[in-house]
């Protein structure tokens, strides 16, 4: 674990903190998404989020929530619908739209990779004090409004990082 940062009060301090903290963390995803028994990579399990969270969308909405170029967005569909973790299907109204949406395959390495996320990051909370734990939950989430708030600002999605 790296060492914890002298925390000066000025915010880019604490975002290097909060990056170096969250390392961890993103190494935990990182293997949950190897551990799967099909494994993905990390912009396609991203995409797979998407069309679980979102349901299913056409090719340049699905671009536009990951922040890629439709070309990319296609390459990457095209791995997912090989793997048979989604599937392309013509729209009912307008057959020329396509709407991509997962599979069974799909929604079960999404279902596996959070439960891998989830049992790690039990085990490492079940070392926390209870008092840590609701400190740490609400630092998220007061961080998660924040981060969610800044999206919804115009000009956000040109400003995030790929």
């Amino acid at each position: 674990m790296p060492a914890q940062r002298h925390l000066g009060p000025e915010p880019d301090d604490i975002a290097a903190a909060v990056d170096d903290a969250l390392r961890p963390v993103l190494l935990l995803a990182a293997r949950a998404s190897a551990k799967a028994t099909q494994r993905v990579s990390t912009s396609q399990l991203q995409a797979l989020l998407v069309l679980q969270e979102r349901g299913p969308m056409n090719l340049t909405a699905l671009a536009d929530e990951l922040s890629a170029i439709p070309s990319s967005a296609t390459r990457l569909c095209d791995r997912l619908v090989a793997a048979d973790l989604i599937q392309r299907e013509a729209g009912a109204s307008d057959r020329r739209e396509v709407f991509l949406h997962l599979t069974a395959s799909g929604r079960r390495v999404v279902r596996q990779v959070r439960d891998l996320r989830r049992e790690g990051l039990r085990e490492a909370l079940e070392a926390c004090s209870p008092r840590d734990r609701r400190a740490l939950l609400n630092g998220l989430h007061a961080l998660g409004v924040q981060l969610a708030e800044t999206e919804a600002e115009p000009g956000a999605a040109a400003r995030s990082l790929p």
